[in-house]
């Protein structure tokens, strides 16, 4: 299990960050995925989570699936979003993402949300597109790599050397 840094203002994964979610993104074996129990201030209907916190939270695994298999920064730039089933506050889901395919500069991902059965809440399928004049170097400094191993934090700073 690779737990993946984090952008160090990251509303979704910042662990000090008390309004944020803190989660954690794991890689493995291709894909990202978190583990998340979603409290009620993020809900858009009694006890239910909002729509708007799904979609970001699918958006950034799929931003991590993008970089992981590709070492490209992603930028998002049309998506689509199906909602099956309302994912419930407090309620422990699974949120996942795996790439599908480069075609020149554009990156496509998709991701969902499945509960601890595998049965399918949520799912957004995307076209991200290769970010343009971004600098390398700021990019890997505003990433935390506290909790991550040297692997992957020697995977990121790989890019220095590109």
């Amino acid at each position: 299990m690779n737990i993946l840094p984090i952008y160090k203002q990251s509303f979704f994964c910042k662990h000090d960050r008390m309004d944020g979610l803190r989660l954690d993104m794991i890689y493995e074996d291709h894909m990202v995925y978190c583990d998340m129990k979603i409290d009620n201030p993020f809900e858009g209907y009694h006890d239910v989570v909002h729509g708007g916190m799904l979609f970001g939270i699918l958006d950034v695994i799929m931003w991590y699936i993008i970089f992981m298999e590709t070492k490209k920064i992603g930028m998002t730039r049309k998506t689509e979003m199906e909602f099956f089933k309302p994912v419930l506050c407090n309620m422990s889901y699974r949120a996942a993402g795996k790439f599908d395919r480069v075609d020149d500069r554009d990156i496509y991902a998709s991701a969902w949300i499945e509960d601890q059965s595998g049965e399918c809440y949520a799912k957004v399928t995307a076209l991200f597109r290769e970010g343009k004049d971004i600098s390398i170097s700021d990019f890997i400094r505003n990433f935390d790599y506290s909790r991550t191993t040297p692997e992957i934090k020697a995977y990121f700073f790989s890019l220095l050397d590109s």
